[in-house]
């Protein structure tokens, strides 16, 4: 299958993505898959177009956060991020139950600078967040999601996401207290999640 994914990559004009929801691969025109992105891209409420790289102020504006709660701690919680790194990286799986073959947008961040940091950080506060509320994967809560039949548009509102994760972390009686700042810890997870540049095509 890998095989034959990547020699179809090969073929001029054709673009392989995966179905939306599903395991399944589609092949879809390159032109048209890069004009469903420029369209999605256009929408100037949800998408500004930079510059310049921010990567080195991300990072250094990161490091500047860690290296106090690690110094606040007397102990390494936090590793210090010291490699070069990428901006994201913009595609689309293709909604093959709808005509026109939109797609939905998915932004990997796994070459940015705050990607292992969030990692770090969800490794962190996964202990405080009871099992019922959270999912282990992207396939379960589409999995989820799917069960539900709910109507409707799914959004994350990252302030208020980020408010009850302090609340559960540092006002609950049931666990014990973080001992990283909860002003730190505000900072550092608005960085992974509220600044996300990406490039495309």
């Amino acid at each position: 299958m890998k095989a034959a994914t990547k020699e179809l990559k090969q073929v001029a004009g054709v673009t392989v993505r995966r179905a939306d929801k599903t395991a399944a691969f589609l092949l879809i025109d390159t032109e048209e898959y890069h004009k469903n992105l420029d369209d999605i891209l256009a929408d100037s409420s949800k998408f500004v177009r930079l510059t310049r790289n921010p990567n080195d102020d991300t990072k250094r504006e990161a490091n500047r956060t860690i290296e106090a709660v690690n110094a606040a701690t007397k102990a390494i919680q936090l590793p210090v991020i010291s490699e070069d790194f990428w901006l994201g990286y913009l595609y689309g799986n293709v909604k093959s139950h709808k005509q026109g073959n939109p797609l939905r947008p998915i932004i990997s961040q796994c070459p940015t600078p705050t990607y292992q940091l969030a990692k770090r950080l969800n490794a962190i506060l996964t202990p405080y967040i009871p099992n019922r509320y959270y999912v282990t994967s992207s396939a379960e809560f589409l999995e989820k999601i799917t069960d539900s039949m709910c109507d409707g548009v799914i959004a994350v509102p990252v302030d208020e996401t980020i408010d009850l994760n302090a609340n559960r972390v540092y006002r609950n009686d049931s666990t014990p207290t973080l001992n990283i700042p909860e002003p730190a810890l505000r900072t550092l997870l608005a960085k992974c999640t509220k600044r996300a540049p990406f490039t495309t095509h």
